[in-house]
């Protein structure tokens, strides 16, 4: 394992449990995003959650309402990206190859598409949709752009 580099210059016991923008991103796990750069944010500022695509999966669901709920988060920020890996392969394939190697096929029934773009209008109408969330108005998407840097909306522009 890779070892710390250096201790944060702002001590976690400084800052309070609830984001200090009532803000959570949703955002891919690729190593490429960085979303405080992105946003201009500091440690404490957001809840950040990632999984493989920024899919709103049943766990990311039940993360966002926990952040909601019991930390007082309001709004929601997903970002998709370019060149990510799954859109590379159906969801159902990809737990058929995983199957094939393992000998139990994965129940990975997941909104991911060949497009980014796409894949982030049902991630934000599944989210805009989940009971389980409290402040379904104030959720928006960006498409990250991993070869010039720039963000654009859901539709593109």
């Amino acid at each position: 394992m890779t070892e710390p580099l250096r201790p944060h210059a702002t001590h976690p016991s400084e800052l309070d449990s609830p984001p200090a923008l009532k803000l959570a991103i949703l955002t891919c796990m690729d190593a490429r995003i960085n979303p405080w750069d992105l946003f201009h944010l500091g440690l404490g500022d957001a809840h950040v959650i990632r999984n493989a695509g920024a899919l709103a999966t049943p766990d990311v669901i039940r993360s966002l309402a926990a952040s909601q709920r019991l930390l007082e988060t309001e709004e929601i920020v997903v970002i998709a990206h370019t060149d990510c890996g799954i859109h590379q392969i159906a969801p159902t394939e990809f737990a058929k190859q995983v199957g094939e190697e393992t000998g139990e096929v994965p129940d990975w029934t997941v909104p991911a598409t060949g497009d980014p773009y796409t894949t982030l209008a049902l991630t934000l109408e599944l989210l805009r949709a989940a009971p389980e969330l409290k402040h379904r108005d104030k959720i928006s998407g960006w498409v990250l752009d991993v070869q010039s840097g720039e963000l654009s909306g859901p539709d593109g522009d």
